[in-house]
């Protein structure tokens, strides 16, 4: 079963209409499932003979492909003919090629080890298929199986071998259908694809693909969508491409938790990091705008893909312009959103094991500040005209060691990573308690937060990179890079001046189960590095000669984090498990626990803490347990900062 080039032999879609207005652009779609061209193709074959073999590859739960599977029996047993029918899923082939078909076997014989070799097949990366069995690792180690991986031949399929001490139990194969393809952006990848195989003893019947729901989808948006996406931002060079963008998915894809880790299999979430990322692949190629940059403002995408299992798929994309305005003004205490009653909001009542609504960082921030006699000033706001607040202490005279040596705390940068503000507000008064200057900006990116907590009403496990970036579609951070403090970067721009910061405490979070991007080459283009957990890992970033500084920051981050029993263990089995799906890890170990040191002349600061909590789509203990995480690493930045404070000997007067 080699890759295909093969031309798409789906049924188009029944209904493909486009309705063009100065208002909006509204198309849509619809897609027959493919468990029914499933089955209407086994219905067209002129089989005869037996007995039967059929493969069956569909992007579906195992509930679905069970149905289906008995739904292919009882039509063969109509016939009269026997038939041995399999039904694999076409996404993560391996993966559950070994769960659903392996474990029964390791179980029954009791094997104590089991080999598998995964492909390597270019164009793809070569550990793209070791990773595609993430997180089968784990699943063995609780099991007590030993998992071994090899990299193997250009052949497209898994070899597996189960184990009793050196006997061979079992032996056997398991083909992964595949499709090359042209991402956004140009770039040749391989993507999972469905197939049907039917044999009659040596005799093949039926050898050709059937593309996936996902697939059909896909295809379409690259073909009707993304052409005038294109068009339009040739028309508008250096402008806002659209207000919004918005998608609404529905597909028989897979969407459920593994009893593994805390991972999910999901189609849906996938395509959604399609639509997004892929939507902003396509554009920075069109603007020369290079992978990692994050300045490219195309306006706000919004994706949402709804599992429904076993019926036909359909797609409304709206596009909604900006109309003959270029930016949206800058606006002010006068012209901007203004803050709801934040007394009207119980803040002793929030909990700190989920999300937080804007509103309550707002409100706890606030009752922080009238706490412990701390400035509250709105220096920005969105480019929605929401407010960016900030919780301050300035510099004093009678203190001269911490002049121009403040603390800036940020969160809420990227609004889908959602302990951060959480903690951010815990932390006021550990700061308040020090005698540094220092700045808390709880909620950098209101209008994203905003968006994901409408998004989370709808998939609560979904990731949601969407609500990532600004309303503008870039990286606020990005703009005070590029030199231009406008809107939401003002308030961080304007906060570090005004406590002379010279350390940045910048709370962040990340996935906490596998991130792909099926389409366009499985691993998250440009992101490929934060694919897998790796648990709470922590950054530092510093000036030229701050190395040495850095690294004793590290050291005494590091001695904190260990006392915290729970976020270790998590943090080690990550780091194990992700480690034996990929290849070397991009970070390093200090006293355990993963770190990333480098020197970063464009930070704000000399010295720069960023944590990163997996997070994303977290609720209850563990989501309560990184916000301790995020605070005993800024606990512990802060007091080496005052001990560091209280060693220098400012300049006599």
């Amino acid at each position: 079963m080699t890759p295909t080039r093969l031309p798409t032999t789906h049924q188009p879609p029944r209904q493909n209409t486009t309705r063009l207005g100065p208002a909006r652009t509204v198309w849509e779609a619809q897609f027959q499932w493919e468990g029914k061209r499933l089955l209407g193709r086994l219905d067209d074959l002129p089989i005869t003979g037996g007995p039967l073999i059929v493969h069956a590859y569909m992007s579906e739960s195992p509930e679905v492909r069970a149905g289906l599977k008995n739904t292919i029996l009882q039509k063969f047993r109509a016939r009269g003919q026997s038939a041995a029918v399999h039904v694999r899923s076409a996404y993560k082939t391996g993966y559950f090629w070994a769960a659903e078909e392996i474990q029964p076997l390791w179980r029954r014989h009791q094997a104590d080890r089991l080999s598998v070799t995964y492909p390597v097949i270019a164009p793809a990366a070569q550990g793209r298929f070791l990773q595609e069995l993430y997180p089968l690792a784990a699943l063995l180690e609780r099991e007590g199986v030993q998992a071994e991986f090899e990299a193997g031949s250009s052949a497209t399929q898994y070899e597996a071998v189960l184990y009793w001490g050196k006997t061979v139990l079992w032996r056997g194969t398991c083909a992964v259908p595949l499709h090359h393809r042209t991402s956004p952006d140009g770039r040749e990848v391989l993507g999972p694809t469905g197939w049907l195989t039917v044999k009659s003893g040596a005799v093949t019947l039926c050898g050709e693909r059937l593309p996936t729901d996902g697939e059909l989808f896909w295809d379409w948006y690259g073909e009707v969508v993304l052409p005038h996406l294109l068009n339009l931002a040739g028309e508008r060079p250096a402008l806002p491409v659209f207000r919004n963008l918005s998608v609404n998915l529905h597909l028989s894809e897979p969407d459920f938790a593994l009893d593994v880790l805390d991972e999910r299999v999901s189609m849906t979430e996938a395509l959604t990091e399609e639509i997004y990322f892929g939507t902003l692949d396509a554009l920075k190629q069109q603007a020369g705008t290079p992978v990692g940059d994050r300045s490219l403002m195309p306006g706000r995408i919004a994706p949402v893909t709804i599992s429904t299992p076993g019926q036909d798929g359909w797609v409304r994309v709206t596009l909604t312009p900006w109309g003959e305005s270029s930016f949206p003004p800058e606006f002010t205490a006068e012209t901007a959103v203004a803050l709801p009653k934040l007394a009207a909001i119980d803040v002793g009542a929030l909990s700190t094991d989920r999300p937080w609504k804007p509103a309550h960082t707002w409100a706890y921030a606030r009752q922080q500040a009238e706490q412990f006699g701390l400035e509250w000033a709105i220096p920005a706001y969105s480019v929605d005209g929401r407010p960016v607040p900030a919780v301050l202490r300035r510099s004093t005279a009678d203190r001269p060691e911490f002049l121009a040596r403040g603390v800036l705390l940020t969160s809420g940068q990227h609004a889908n990573e959602t302990t951060g503000p959480v903690a951010a507000g815990q932390l006021i008064g550990t700061l308040a308690a020090s005698p540094l200057p220092f700045a808390v900006l709880p909620l950098e990116n209101p209008d994203g937060a905003h968006l994901h907590r409408a998004l989370i009403q709808l998939s609560p496990e979904h990731m949601h990179h969407a609500a990532r970036y600004t309303s503008l579609g870039d990286d606020l951070e990005f703009r005070l890079r590029n030199g231009e403090p406008r809107w939401e970067a003002r308030a961080r721009a304007w906060a570090a001046g005004e406590v002379g910061a010279s350390l940045h405490l910048n709370l962040h979070g990340y996935p906490a189960h596998e991130w792909v991007r099926p389409y366009s080459g499985y691993a998250p283009f440009g992101f490929e590095s934060w694919a897998l957990p790796a648990g709470f890992l922590t950054i530092i970033r510093y000036h030229s000669g701050h190395e040495r500084s850095a690294r004793r920051l590290a050291d005494a981050i590091a001695t904190r984090l260990t006392n915290m029993d729970d976020v270790v263990a998590h943090t080690t089995r990550a780091c194990r498990t992700g480690a034996a799906h990929s290849g070397p890890p991009h970070y390093e170990l200090i006293r355990g626990l993963p770190f990333l040191l480098a020197e970063y002349p464009e930070a704000l600061c000399p010295l720069t803490v960023i944590t990163e909590a997996p997070d994303e789509t977290i609720y209850g203990q563990r989501f309560a347990m990184f916000v301790r995480a995020h605070q005993a690493v800024c606990e512990a930045a802060i007091e080496y900062h005052r001990l560091c404070c209280l060693s220098w000997a400012p300049p006599p007067a």
